[in-house]
């Protein structure tokens, strides 16, 4: 009987413990109530929680003010990388909004809305692109018109834009388009505050006329300084100078002492392309003929006919690139006065292999223009000047009477590492000390020992060796010019290292 009474015990314990157990238990789980809360991430890992996502973003507008002040923007967003997630779970562990903020800064840097212009280009068929920021399209916009004014005056520019301008009736020139050398897209994004964003567009257009927001070098100007003077002594040539002193106008601008002029080096960060038609009358130089009378003592002469100028009417288009002339077409050139040679009757009684150094012939046909003078170009000294003349295949001939002691071929167009970058080219001793070099020939009529005449035709004018623009499939001419040098010395030992002079003092 007690046995049983003690089972019966038992038994109402156990069951009591059960109903305990299973009260408690009941009790807890109704007790967990989940929370919506939201997950901090960081390039897909979570650096922290946060109860509310509205109060957190508050927070960091709050921290930013001086973000938003300097950008002049009203709000700051997350930095790239950094999501925030809505999540629900029955923890209670929250962290605070300024640790998460503080974290955030160690790893990131926050965001403003803006403009992300991407400029790209082709180069040796790869596509090279850069980023710019903006907070605004107009900022962009306006800094381009003020890069491109760098290059056109405001009125040519404005002329051009309103269709304006006036048409060529004699003579004259007109703007026949503006273009980038690259493609441009806008598109609006979040941009890190680490990158160089822009809100003023003086600033942007400095930016994009001299590749840097850093300070330009400057001079002081002297007394007797003129444009020319201090372009040299800082090796820039006269429309470079220019053009990073807007202000300046042409190359007779007066300076005066104490004033302070850019010398920077400008490195757009664009190609502007302006295509000029131009129409004028130009003077032809007349030639002069040289005759021998073995009559006559070597050493003396009279003029026989005196030169008379010729005139031509010529129709030119031209590329400009970044202000500099990059290429020219001519499209049609009428004489309206022929040139008369003058007839200098010489004594001697052979043609000698000697220059004589009273009478140079140019070396190129009329008409001609010169795109590159003898003189700094880009910071570095071009010992020449360059020549086009009236185009591809047009003959080329030799200064004065000398002896051929290079006549080196084998090029083709568009092949810059040719015979050291010169292309096809002559080397023409004048037995006096002088040289003459003819760069980027077409094709090679002399060979090495032959002895010229002045005036003979000894190649044509082509487009071999470095040239630019560089001759592709599209365009095989391009890049068409002769580089004529002259130098005191032999040039072709030790790569050039004769010494050079201006070509244009012989005429």
């Amino acid at each position: 009987m007690e046995n049983s009474k003690f089972r019966i015990s038992y038994y109402i314990i156990i069951i009591l413990v059960g109903l305990l157990a299973f009260g408690l238990g009941f009790t807890n789980y109704n007790n967990k109530v989940p929370n919506e809360v939201y997950n901090v991430y960081v390039d897909g890992e979570v650096i922290g929680t946060i109860k509310d996502k509205d109060s957190f973003e508050k927070y960091i507008n709050d921290k930013e003010v001086s973000v938003m002040k300097k950008y002049k923007v009203d709000k700051v967003y997350m930095p790239n990388g950094v999501s925030i997630k809505k999540v629900v779970t029955y923890s209670n562990k929250l962290d605070s909004n300024d640790y998460i903020y503080n974290k955030m800064v160690n790893l990131k840097q926050f965001t403003i809305k803006g403009i992300i212009i991407t400029v790209s280009a082709k180069n040796d068929d790869k596509y090279e692109t850069k980023n710019i920021y903006t907070t605004k399209k107009e900022i962009f916009d306006d800094a381009l018109v003020s890069l491109i004014k760098s290059f056109v005056s405001d009125k040519e520019y404005n002329d051009y834009i309103n269709s304006t301008q006036k048409e060529i009736v004699d003579t004259g020139s007109i703007i026949k388009s503006i273009d980038l050398n690259q493609n441009v897209t806008y598109k609006k994004g979040y941009i890190s505050i680490d990158n160089e964003i822009f809100c003023d567009s003086g600033e942007l257009a400095k930016y994009l006329l001299f590749g840097t927001t850093e300070k330009q070098a400057s001079y002081t100007v002297k007394d007797g300084d003129t444009v020319e003077s201090v372009a040299l002594a800082n090796k820039l040539n006269v429309q470079e100078f220019l053009l990073a002193n807007s202000s300046f106008n042409s190359a007779n601008t007066l300076l005066y002492a104490g004033q302070e002029v850019n010398i920077g080096l400008i490195n757009p960060v664009m190609d502007i392309a302006i295509e000029v038609n131009s129409v004028k009358d130009e003077e032809k130089k007349y030639g002069v003929v040289v005759k021998y009378d073995e009559s006559m003592i070597r050493g003396t002469e009279y003029v026989e006919t005196p030169g008379e100028k010729g005139l031509y009417r010529v129709s030119r288009e031209y590329l400009y690139i970044n202000g500099q002339l990059s290429d020219t077409i001519t499209l049609n050139s009428t004489e309206l006065k022929p040139a008369v040679d003058q007839v200098v009757v010489k004594g001697d009684k052979v043609v000698p292999h000697i220059a004589d150094l009273s009478y140079w012939a140019w070396p190129t046909d009329t008409p001609y223009t010169i795109t590159t003078y003898y003189g700094y170009r880009w910071g570095t000294m071009h010992p020449a000047i360059d020549i086009y003349g009236p185009g591809y295949g047009s003959a080329v001939y030799a200064a004065n009477n000398g002896t051929v002691v290079a006549a080196t071929g084998g090029c083709v167009a568009g092949y810059l590492g040719c015979n050291g970058r010169r292309g096809n080219y002559i080397i023409i001793n004048h037995n006096i000390g002088y040289y003459t070099t003819y760069m980027h020939l077409a094709s090679i009529y002399v060979k090495v020992g032959q002895v010229v005449a002045r005036g003979q035709k000894i190649g044509t004018m082509g487009n071999t060796g470095e040239v630019y623009p560089v001759p592709s499939s599209y365009s095989p001419y391009s890049g068409t010019h002769l580089h004529f040098a002259t130098t005191r010395g032999d040039p072709s030992r030790g790569g050039m290292s004769g010494s050079p002079f201006d070509p244009l003092s012989l005429y």
